[in-house]
């Protein structure tokens, strides 16, 4: 494929729109555009538009947690001494959506006449997994059934050994998400995807390649509503959540979906994640996860949201980043009082209802990187993988790729274990690094894919 219009921008920082290449590929349509498909004639439901106007000048973002008086030290910090600071957060991310996220507003990038939230490009590529149409949702690792009533772990398409089952099977139920910006972290992201589509890259006092607009600044807000297939009928602490609709893949079994297929129906909202730039944190990013629980007595879905606690570190000094006998009691994951089932990562680190059980928020996040633009990133080979590593894996045994993975470093240094000194650092985006690797097979597309890829 002819790419050179297009690569001719890659290490510059002022690159104009370019259109198709000889061969039809138009990067800044495959970037920017809304979803996989349009909604299909007769459709009524709501309608997702990309929200891609990044500020064009580095904005000041409103950050009243900043000024909160936490400590990022203290091994005996609990959750009443950052309730403030999680419940900050949580009311600017709030501020002007419906309470109830009724399915024909659902999540508003405006608020007012201000853009409040923005959405990365790129997302609407990959044809198994890319943005669906009605709230512009991802798929994600589906979950099954025991997780969720047994307060067990067990996520991904992996099942709890032993775990009781229902009708003689563990149903799996998909996860469809949307992550946001506020304008903050939204400068960034422009800067780092031109209006081209193309990734953009600048070099540090060492000659070193960086993404362009890295590091996410303080104030920075990112937002992820995560959606379940599944409802009140299967996991009864669903009752009351929002019901909103989704292009989700066709159900063949209890365990089953189709791989490209899609068809519309409805998912309830079951978990938001948060994070924040905090210059005090020794990762730089503040994690909360939020669960919903339909047993409180919150008249609204917004009410009914709780955080789990709060995550600013991998506790590096806890098994399995060290041995059993030398492991420390955890710190830089702090626990809030919740009545729904047990849903943290490994060894009691933050993580949510529908997240990976060997993992944490951070420790999955800071794993964040890219191959050089233009080659596709392999997890494992060229970047770091940041959900499980080989055996003998995340949370089972104390050892080298245990103790990097749960270390803490921060931008922009390199990976820790010195495999990946090529990788990009992205500042914890993972759907930055979604982004660069969807372009990258655009411009290297395989020869079969799993599913065809969007326009394709």
């Amino acid at each position: 494929m002819a790419i050179l219009t297009a690569g001719a921008c890659l290490l510059t920082t002022s690159c104009q729109q370019v259109g198709p290449d000889a061969a039809g590929f138009d990067p800044a349509a495959a970037a920017f555009r809304d979803a996989i498909s349009a909604p299909p004639p007769g459709y009524s439901g709501p309608v997702f538009e990309l929200s891609h106007d990044y500020p064009a000048q580095k904005p000041d973002c409103e950050a009243p947690w900043l000024k909160r008086n936490v400590s990022f030290t203290d091994p005996n910090a609990d959750w009443n001494q950052w309730r403030d600071y999680i419940g900050d957060i949580v009311d600017y991310v709030w501020k002007g959506q419906d309470p109830n996220l009724p399915d024909q507003i659902g999540w508003q990038s405006k608020v007012g006449s201000e853009t409040r939230w923005f959405h990365v490009p790129w997302m609407a590529y990959d044809g198994e997994r890319g943005r669906e149409f009605a709230h512009g949702l991802t798929n994600e690792l589906s979950t099954a059934e025991s997780t969720f009533r047994n307060g067990g772990r067990g996520s991904g398409k992996h099942t709890l050994v032993g775990a009781t089952k229902q009708d003689g099977v563990d149903p799996l139920f998909e996860t469809w998400s949307v992550g946001m910006y506020n304008p903050c972290g939204a400068w960034s992201i422009g800067q780092a995807i031109a209006k081209n589509g193309v990734p953009q890259m600048t070099k540090d006092a060492s000659d070193r390649d960086l993404v362009n607009g890295m590091p996410f600044a303080p104030g920075t807000v990112v937002i992820k509503i995560l959606n379940t297939t599944a409802d009140a009928s299967s996991v009864p602490f669903l009752k009351g959540s929002t019901s909103w609709t989704a292009d989700a893949h066709v159900q063949e079994s209890a365990v089953k979906y189709s791989q490209c297929e899609r068809k519309v129906r409805k998912v309830h909202l079951v978990q938001m994640d948060i994070a924040v730039v905090d210059p005090r944190s020794p990762t730089r990013w503040v994690y909360s996860t939020l669960v919903y629980d339909g047993n409180l007595p919150g008249k609204t879905v917004r009410s009914r949201m709780v955080p789990l606690g709060v995550q600013f570190g991998s506790d590096p000094q806890t098994y399995p980043a060290v041995a059993r006998e030398d492991s420390k009691p955890l710190w830089q994951s702090i626990h809030a009082p919740v009545g729904v089932p047990e849903h943290y990562g490994c060894e009691g680190r933050l993580a949510g209802a529908v997240d990976q059980a060997n993992s944490s928020c951070v420790s999955c996040h800071m794993a964040a990187y890219a191959a050089p633009v233009g080659t596709v990133g392999k997890p494992g080979q060229n970047i770091p993988n940041p959900f499980g590593l080989p055996s003998p894996g995340l949370c089972l045994a104390a050892d080298a790729g245990n103790k990097t993975y749960f270390s803490n470093y921060k931008y922009p240094d390199k990976y820790p274990d010195g495999k990946y000194d090529s990788a990009l650092p992205l500042d914890s985006s993972l759907q930055l690094q979604v982004a660069f690797n969807e372009y990258a097979t655009a411009l290297n597309p395989p020869a079969k894919p799993a599913c065809p890829p969007a326009g394709k």
